[in-house]
């Protein structure tokens, strides 16, 4: 299954581009995945239907918008069912308080994403997944903890075998239940690994502007460090070229300088221009004839 993300910072048009580029693919032919992996979805405003977890769209054109509260509760019981053969009781309930803590903590959203969009992008079975990602931050958090995550757990379960040899050195043969289940989670994300940075494209998308610009090159800087290339960036919301508008004739100023920087700084890499538009791109019919008329990727 190929996978295109689609990145950047938060408000440049990352939901409608990604939902257009998935509406065009479906009326290609293809059987799609639209998946949203920002906590803040839009997938449901855009198309102007309730998603809410998974719903078919059209006949080739399914969405997902993760919802992160039962996710984090499936997390939990994966967890607290691994511990159960790991642990004594009382060291289980020291463990089901804490993973009640680690509901509120930061970057649980990126571990939570992660185990659900593994296991999505694996069982599924579709032509293309595209994945409305939340702003550059997480996104990068994420793809290096796909990165970094089924290296741990190859060490976990180097000693987890080490341990089960001397337990029947011993004469202690027993199932070791927590090491299948670790070594499904190593081989499930290290195939998801494998389809990110082997089978995935990633596109930036900006808008003519200081921040935009900026945040693009760091998450491209960020995506090449982690070994995952660029070579498509969408420019949205470029202002008409000749605007008789007194206010829009200096924002045009102020937009030709970054459009400047944008042909300087991402030299080499192909660049699409879309238009800013005088009216919303909302529910499928917009969006197909959006996508038809901009999205030639």
């Amino acid at each position: 299954m190929r996978v295109v993300f689609f990145g950047g910072k938060g408000g440049v048009g990352k939901t409608t581009i990604s939902s257009a580029y998935a509406v065009k693919k479906a009326e290609e032919g293809k059987e799609v995945l639209l998946i949203s992996t920002d906590p803040a979805h839009s997938l449901s405003d855009i198309f102007q239907e309730e998603i809410k977890g998974e719903k078919k769209l059209r006949d080739r054109l399914t969405a997902v918008e993760i919802d992160i509260e039962v996710e984090f509760e499936s997390y939990k019981e994966k967890v607290l069912k691994l511990s159960s053969h790991l642990f004594s009781f009382q060291t289980r309930q020291t463990l089901e308080d804490l993973l009640h803590t680690l509901e509120e903590s930061p970057g649980i959203e990126d571990v939570v994403i992660l185990e659900t969009l593994s296991r999505i992008l694996i069982t599924k079975n579709y032509d293309i997944a595209v994945v409305d990602t939340a702003p550059t931050g997480h996104t990068l958090g994420l793809l290096k903890t796909v990165r970094n995550a089924s290296g741990i757990l190859r060490e976990v379960i180097k000693i987890k075998k080490r341990i089960r040899t001397l337990r029947e050195m011993a004469g202690n043969e027993t199932k070791d239940t927590a090491l299948e289940i670790i070594e499904e989670r190593e081989k499930r994300l290290n195939t998801f690994a494998r389809i990110v940075y082997t089978e995935s494209l990633f596109i930036p998308i900006l808008n003519p502007e200081k921040l935009p610009v900026l945040e693009t090159r760091r998450l491209i800087s960020g995506l090449k460090h982690i070994g995952i290339d660029v070579n498509t960036i969408i420019v949205n919301k470029v202002l008409p070229q000749n605007p008789k508008d007194p206010f829009l004739v200096k924002r045009k100023e102020v937009e030709k300088k970054y459009l400047k920087e944008i042909e300087e700084f991402f030299r080499g890499m192909r660049k699409l221009y879309i238009p800013l538009l005088e009216e919303e791109i909302v529910g499928y019919e917009r969006l197909m004839n959006f996508a038809r008329k901009f999205l030639s990727i």
